[in-house]
């Protein structure tokens, strides 16, 4: 986690259940992207490498297909939750899969 927000700013957020006792362990920073570290992670992790893709998709779309690429990644992606108990179904899942 330090590597990422040193390579690319990330900011880590330790949560707890009281958001009093929640601390932020890394701040989130503005950095250039860090294409030697991005590279290194696609190699390692071939999801991370077909996100990346499309988000160049994306990025590199033309208005008239900038929304079929939108969608493409939105179902390549997790779906945003709407309460804790669905992220802790989710974190259950993703537990038992591995």
């Amino acid at each position: 986690m330090e590597r990422l927000n040193q390579s690319f700013g990330i900011g880590i957020i330790e949560l707890k259940a009281n958001p009093y006792e929640s601390k932020i362990l890394f701040p989130a920073k503005y950095k250039d992207l860090d294409f030697k570290t991005i590279d290194k992670l696609c190699k390692i992790n071939k999801d991370f490498e077909k996100f990346i893709e499309q988000i160049e998709k994306l990025m590199t779309a033309s208005d008239k297909y900038y929304k079929s690429t939108e969608k493409e990644l939105e179902e390549f992606c997790d779906g945003y939750f709407l309460n804790d108990t669905e992220i802790e179904d989710y974190c259950r899942q993703k537990i038992h899969t591995k």
